[in-house]
Parts: structure tokens; sequence; C-alpha cells
């Protein structure tokens, strides 16, 4: 009986300590799994969280990007491609070519897909904005052949970047044209001066009348020198960020386009033109600023519609009005106005307007980008609006008090 009492307490204790061990095994499994299913979740999370990321960079990025397969079909395509051409609903599985409709760009992938080499070239394609206006852009097509080892690409697939060049064109385009045009500008009052200097040094002017007409239009020439350079130097100065480069004072804008009208009365004059400064009823024109940019913007302005305009008749008004804690300045003449294709660049330095009747054009095309960092360092706003042969309007807000 004792015997058979100990086996039976010695059998429960085995059993209750193996219990408990496994019990303790199966309870530290179930941690172990536990944590294992939070960090399986975390890393889910990480990469769930880096795919988004990628993605967002992806469709954040301003050219086309499409993965297309040995098919010639798209694999992926981010947002940015929908500029470049109009947007096929669900591009993925479709064919390059329903994407990007352009033979060009078809043939540049698959001398790519044949050579497995990196082709890049530089095409002129007509594009269609959001306003249904067609006009050529230049498009830069880059086409890189995907390895095996790369990315986990499979064999055959090729990376296509379509990236927009045109403004990098246009702006290098406007870069050599100033230098030609600015040559031009400097080159033909300094033969001007220089020549009369010789005929004046040679003694081959010498009545008192030619003398004279030598130095008026030396002094013409040379004020013409110095317009340029101030130019150049006030569009140098204001890119400069210099904290000094407005002295704010209180002035009277309606003086400030007076004097300029003045200063400009000779051009009025041969012109046979109307210059008009109107203020609106119970406005007060003073204005907080920098009286010397007001003058390079008013004169600017008013300089243009007097310069670019060869009928008679012209009328050109500047118009001052308040609104509340705002003076709203209109310049508008009633010239041959600006073409609606020309609109968007007129205030980029080195823009000069082509005249379709083939006048020859004069500056240097910097007037229009001073007058808008002008206007800007001044914490305001300027618009264009131009209906040619009706109308011209320049409209600048401005804060009275800065």
């Amino acid at each position: 009986m004792t015997i058979s009492l100990i086996a039976s307490l010695f059998a429960t204790a085995v059993f209750a300590f193996l219990w408990w061990r496994i019990r303790g095994e199966q309870q530290a499994d179930r941690a172990a799994l536990k944590i294992q299913n939070i960090k399986d979740a975390d890393f889910l999370r990480r990469m769930q969280r880096r795919a988004e990321l990628l993605h967002r960079l992806v469709d954040g990025i301003d050219d086309g990007l499409f993965i297309i397969g040995g098919d010639m079909r798209v694999i992926f395509v981010n947002l940015g491609a929908q500029y470049f051409f109009p947007p096929v609903t669900e591009p993925v599985g479709r064919s390059l070519l329903e994407c990007v409709p352009n033979q060009r760009i078809l043939e540049i992938v698959e001398r790519s897909f044949t050579s497995r080499q990196k082709v890049s070239e530089g095409i002129m394609v007509s594009h269609v904005s959001s306003d249904s206006l067609a006009e050529d852009r230049i498009y830069e097509v880059l086409a890189v052949p995907l390895q095996s080892e790369a990315i986990h690409a499979s064999e055959g697939e090729m990376l296509l970047i379509l990236r927009d060049e045109t403004d990098k064109h246009t702006l290098e385009k406007i870069r050599k044209d100033f230098v030609a045009n600015a040559s031009h500008e400097l080159r033909t009052p300094l033969s001007i001066i220089i020549g009369y200097l010789e005929n004046l040094m040679d003694g081959d002017l010498t009545e008192t009348g030619e003398i004279n007409r030598a130095f008026t239009v030396m002094k013409k020439h040379g004020d013409r020198l110095a317009h340029i350079v101030e130019d150049l130097l006030v569009i140098s100065r204001m890119e400069s960020g210099q904290e000094d480069t407005l002295r704010v004072d209180e002035f009277d804008l309606q003086d400030c386009a007076k004097d300029v009208i003045q200063r400009l009365s000779p051009v009025i004059s041969a012109k046979s033109a109307q210059v008009n400064v109107i203020v609106q009823e119970n406005s007060s024109t003073m204005l907080h600023g920098d009286r010397f940019y007001w003058d390079q913007i008013l004169f600017n302005l008013v300089q243009n519609a007097l310069k670019e305009n060869q009928a008679q008749g012209l009328q050109v008004d500047v118009v001052l009005k308040q609104d509340h804690g705002t003076l709203q300045i209109q310049i508008r003449d009633n010239g041959v106005g600006i073409p609606q294709a020309d609109l968007p660049f007129v205030f980029k330095r080195f823009y000069r307007v082509m005249r379709p009747e083939g006048r020859e054009v004069k500056g240097t095309g910097l007037g229009l980008s001073i007058v808008k960092r002008a206007v800007d360092a001044h914490k305001g706003t300027i618009e264009l609006h131009s209906r040619p042969g009706v109308e011209t309007v320049f409209t600048i807000r401005v804060p009275r008090g800065m």
C-alpha cells in the first residue's frame, strides 16, 4: 500500500513536471510567435511605407517614366507621363504605342531593345496644352535597358524617360540672341561716337554748325549707351539679393508718372501720341516704396507703349486707383498689341517680341524683366492682357505701405 502510494505520487509529480514544462514551452512559443508577428507586421508596415514613399517620389517627378516589357507593353507608368501625351485609361498592360502615340519615340525604344544600349535623343513634338493650343515642344527621350540583376528586373525590360527640354533650349536661344543684340546695341552708338571723334581729331569738321551737330549726335548716343548699361546694372542689382536693394520712402506716384511723361516728351511729340495720367476720384496716390524703381517701372512701360507702336493716334493712359490698402496702376494703350503666343514670355530676361510686319526689333529685352522684378520687390503683382489691334493693358497691384 505504501509503495503503491509512493509510486502514484511519483508518477503524479513526473506528470505535473512534464505538464508544467510543456506549458512553459507552449507559452514561450506563443510569446515568440507573438514577437515574430509583431516583427512581421512592423516589417510589412515599413515596406508599405517605403513603397508609398517611392510611389510618391516617382509620381512627383515631372519627367514621364515608363517601364516596358519585352513585348513592348507598359508594366509601369508614373503620373508625370500624362503631361506628355493624352492620358490613357489603365495604361498598364497596353502597348507602348497606345500610351505614347509617337513613331520616333517607338523607334528609339526599339533601337535600345535591339542594341541593349542606352539611347538618348532630342525630338520635336507638337504638344496640345490644357487650353487646347498646339505648340512645338522639344522632348529629350532616354531609353535604358534594365539588366536582370538590377532592381529585380526581368530580362528584356526597358526604362523610358521623357523630359521636356523646351524651356532650356528657349533660354539658351534667348541668351545667344541677347549676346548678339547687346553687342549690336552697344556697337552702333560706339561706332558713331568714335567716328565723330576721329573726324574732330583729324580736323575734318571745322564749321561751328558741323561741330555742334557732332556733339549733339555723340550726346544722344552716349545717353543711349548709358541707358543700356543702367538696365544691366539695375537688373543685376535686383537679382543680387542685397538687403539694401530698396530704399523705401513715401512719395506721390502721380508725380512720378508726370515726371516720366516729361522725360518722354520728345518721343511723345515725335509719335504725335497722347499720354494721360488718370487718377480715380477720391484715390490717394501716396506710396511707400523706392522712387527710383518706380521711375524704372513707369518709364519702361510707357516707353514700350510708345516705341512698339507705329500708328498715329496712339493713346497711352496711366490709371491710378486706390483699393483699400492696395494701389492699382494700369498702363494701357490702343496700339498693335502683343500676340497671344508671346504673352507667357514677355517678362523673361532678353525676350523680345518679333513683329510680323518685319520691322527690326531693337533693345536688349531687359525692360519688362526689370519691371517684373521691381514689382516683386515691392510685394506686388503684375498682369498683362492684350488684344492685338485693340489694346494692351499692364495691371500692377501693390500694397501702399511696406
